[in-house]
């Protein structure tokens, strides 16, 4: 109905488009039916544009549009008569782009967004003369990939062909205002009162199930905005930001839309708890129009004023947004800006210089206040029961029953008829010997999303059956708890916890520091404690970066304790090839040759304490790494130092093998020396699960074996870490080293930056390999972390320098090499970057 009204009521022309069609050929003729409708009712002049759907975002649940659908769409389209149907949002120019429906030569060519050739008179076919339905302007737009909001009252005005009634598309028949631009607007004390409240409002009726207290923002309601964003925080710290911008919409509606998303949307955090509700911070955004930094390279630091601009980026199909108070937040500088909002579209951080780097800027008002004293009324938090008294006691029943019936092949109910289900966050069941203490535990949370209790509740009795099978255990010989788990809230890291309004007695903890996780819970234990203990028993070693969160738990038991990390194993005595194949050749005539090649000039021997080599594939980097070693007369034993680039494994782990298996033939290592490392470094375990696709490590060693086929083999792989760790690391291997009869050779393996372009990948190398060569280990870390330098054994090479250091045994750096993966390629856009040090 609406289509038709405004073909046969309005002098605007328009376009059918993102129709969602059907991906099977049985949907053909419902499909061509529709195509019929629209030329019968709306003509054969209205554009109709098919555009394909992609998996991005939260819609990740179904696949890409079949470019071969959207082609037999078109195919109908056509054949029913509708004269101008073109595709989107896929790679095909020539469906893409619109044809003289008389002559069929091109009109108007489309690649993307880009438009190509423009064949058009005025209204009329350049080729043919035939009039062509629409408004045209002379020439083709410029627009390209720019996303603009557009004014219908201007553009109506400006080809003076505006309709007597105006139209709202929300409501039908009122006056659409025009769009406002909020560098315009100035909000007094009472608009920012009713911005607060209204938000405020909006994100506790979401969070407590409630609904919102009705607050009206007056003349603000309708106002047009091209962005509102709503962001919390909970002492200082960020909680949740959400909004939209790029679609100008009443100031009311996109209000409400951020509050809520923010509340319980933000794919980074989970929901808002309404036990969090008091200890938040509320922050309102008005966005004003994008402006284009017309800029370029590092002129655009000084186009970027700190506190007055937001900023967007797009590059490589890939957008990023930060809004005008994030830098005043951090106290970042523009460049410093610049970086992050990079990294937050998934960028390099200094793409923003490169000229295909689109970047805008945009303004924004705020204002910001307390949540709980912008609240009418104190929020209260409900007690977060799952289930009654009387369900969860016939549920653990059921729990029993069902792992018994199990045990004896029985076929248990699936389901407990006599329970509601529920959508949770967190289930465990703790399993106790009658006999012992002895107890077992399985479990399942989440934060961010939620699973149905029942179904898994069942699964784990499944699991658990199996194992009491498994361990002969009888019916009655063991008891089960149940724990449920909902409503998860955010309290910052160990080192800055905030437990204000903590109820320890129906909350438990979460910590998460990388993979390793515990979840906690102690009845008669205040949350300080509990953190302490859980600290120490998760095996936390970064306090500053180790997140704290907690579950309302509904359960009879009084404590619980659930740690999950990574366990160390030693693996067989010869750990194989990893990457042989991949990084250098798996074929032992072809390693052979390349290392002919690679040590075809035969270097000078000297002593050195230590060197840093890369370990890229050998056609990148293997030249520099042999031009190192073979400038060293190579000790005994080499103990090889490098990043940890896979998850498997635990975090600090020293090779345990006693052999390393290569094409070229097997290399020992030095078992007794790597338990003596463990035993003198915090942290650092036997572990042979981190090296198993390890490629840091490897991609070394044939070229050891070809200088010295004798030489013991030392691996260790470094995941995180900080410069307290390291130097911790660097006191044991001193104090290791100083023992030994002979001084191993310390091997740093690591890459430069990564995917700059070439100049920006040779700019930062040089800023670290300074400091390197300048002997400041502490001065290497700061500036990789500041200037984002993706140097992936920054904290090897951080150790290695502190060992020597402490032995002092580090006075000079030599330079040997440098160079980026562009000078193999030839491609300098996206390069590597490659350095060879030698250390005295």
């Amino acid at each position: 109905d609406t289509l038709r009204w405004l073909k046969q009521e309005t002098d605007v022309w328009f376009e059918i488009t993102n129709l969602v069609i059907p991906q099977a050929n049985d949907g053909d003729s419902e499909f061509q039916q529709m195509c019929d409708w629209i030329l019968n009712e709306i003509g054969d002049e209205v554009p109709l544009h098919f555009s394909a759907f992609h998996p991005d975002f939260r819609m990740l649940d179904r696949g890409a549009t079949p470019p071969e659908t959207l082609v037999r769409a078109r195919d109908i389209a056509l054949k029913a008569g509708l004269k101008y149907v073109y595709t989107g949002n896929v790679n095909d120019v020539t469906r893409q782009s619109t044809y003289c429906p008389n002559c069929q030569q091109t009109l108007i060519e489309r690649n993307w967004y880009q438009l190509g050739k423009y064949a058009l008179n005025q209204n009329n076919c350049d080729s043919c003369g035939t009039q062509i339905a629409g408004h045209f302007d002379d020439q083709p737009g410029t627009w390209g990939q720019k996303r603009l909001p557009v004014n219908i009252q201007e553009v109506l005005t400006k080809n003076s062909r505006t309709h007597s009634q105006k139209i709202d598309l929300q409501k039908g028949s009122s006056t659409m205002q025009g769009n406002i631009s909020p560098q315009n607007i100035e909000l007094n004390t009472e608009h920012e009162q009713k911005l607060l409240q209204k938000a405020t409002s909006v994100v506790v009726g979401t969070t407590t199930n409630s609904r919102p207290e009705d607050v009206s923002l007056g003349e603000l309601e309708e106002m047009i905005v091209n962005g509102a964003f709503v962001s919390l925080k909970r002492q200082g710290q960020l909680r949740s930001c959400c909004g939209t911008f790029g679609q100008p919409a009443p100031l009311g509606q996109a209000l409400q839309q951020a509050a809520i998303r923010a509340a319980k949307d933000d794919p980074r955090f989970p929901p808002i708890s309404s036990s969090e509700l008091s200890q938040l911070d509320l922050e309102v955004w008005l966005l004003s129009e994008l402006e284009e930094v017309q800029e370029q390279g590092t002129n655009r630091i000084n186009a970027v004023t700190v506190g007055l601009h937001g900023l967007q980026i797009h590059a490589q199909g890939r957008s990023g947004l930060l809004l005008p108070g994030v830098p005043i937040d951090h106290g970042w500088e523009a460049e410093e800006f610049l970086n992050q909002t990079c990294i937050k579209a998934g960028l390099p951080p200094t793409a923003w210089k490169e000229q295909e780097t689109k970047l805008f800027r945009y303004q924004g008002v705020s204002c910001s206040a307390k949540l709980s004293e912008m609240s009418s009324e104190p929020v209260e938090i409900p007690m977060q029961q799952i289930l009654g008294p009387r369900e969860f006691a016939q549920y653990l029943q059921y729990i029993q029953s069902t792992i018994e019936a199990l045990m004896k092949g029985q076929v248990p109910s699936y389901y407990c008829p006599a329970v509601s289900d529920a959508n949770i966050q967190g289930v465990a069941l703790l399993l106790t010997e009658t006999e012992s203490d002895k107890e077992l535990v399985l479990s399942k949370w989440t934060l961010k999303q939620s699973f149905p209790m029942q179904s898994t509740v069942f699964s784990l009795c499944q699991q658990l059956a199996q194992i009491v099978t498994q361990q002969n255990l009888r019916a009655g010989e063991f008891q089960i708890k149940l724990v449920l788990a909902t409503d998860p809230a955010m309290h910052g890291t160990v080192e800055k916890v905030d437990f204000s309004n903590f109820d320890f007695k129906n909350r438990s903890l979460l910590l998460i520091e990388g993979q390793k996780t515990g979840w906690f819970f102690e009845r008669e234990m205040e949350a300080v404690q509990l953190v302490e203990q859980a600290q120490q028993a998760s095996g936390v070693t970064q306090p500053e970066s180790a997140q704290v969160f907690s579950l309302a738990v509904q359960t009879a038991a009084t404590r619980f304790q659930i740690v999950n990390r990574p366990r160390a194993e030693l693996g067989p005595e010869t750990r194989p090839t990893g990457v042989a194949g991949t990084f250098y050749p798996s074929d032992p005539g072809t390693v052979e040759a390349q290392l002919d090649d690679l040590f075809h000039e035969a270097g000078k021997p000297e002593r050195w304490a230590a060197a840093m080599v890369p370990h890229a594939g050998w056609m990148y980097s293997g030249k520099i790494a042999a031009d190192v070693l073979k400038r060293i007369e190579l000790p005994s034993t080499i103990i090889v130092i490098g990043p940890k680039h896979t998850r498997a494994g635990v975090e600090w782990a020293v090779a345990p093998h006693q052999i390393w298996e290569l094409p070229n033939g097997n290399l020992k290592s030095d078992v007794d020396l790597a338990k003596k490392l463990v035993e003198h470094i915090p942290g650092l375990e036997l572990d042979a699960v981190a090296h198993q696709k390890e490629h840091a490590i490897e991609v070394e060693l044939p070229l050891i074996k070809r200088l010295a086929p004798d030489a013991h083999v030392v691996g260790i792989a470094i995941g995180g870490g900080n410069l307290n760790r390291c130097e911790q690391f660097a006191e044991g291997l001193a104090n290791v080293i100083q023992e030994l009869d002979e001084p191993p050779l310390l091997l740093i393996s690591s890459d430069m930056n990564h995917f700059g372009t070439d100049e920006e990948n040779r700019r930062l190398d040089e800023l670290a390999l300074e400091k390197m060569i300048a002997l400041d280990p502490e001065g290497l870390l700061k500036t990789v972390n500041e200037q984002h330098i993706s140097m992936c054994g920054v904290l090897p090479a951080v150790i290695v320098m502190k060992t020597l250091q402490k032995m002092g045994n580090l006075r000079h750096i030599e330079q040997v090499a440098y160079a980026t993966s562009g000078d193999i390629t030839g491609d300098r856009s996206r390069v590597v970057g490659y350095a060879g040090l030698l250390m005295n």
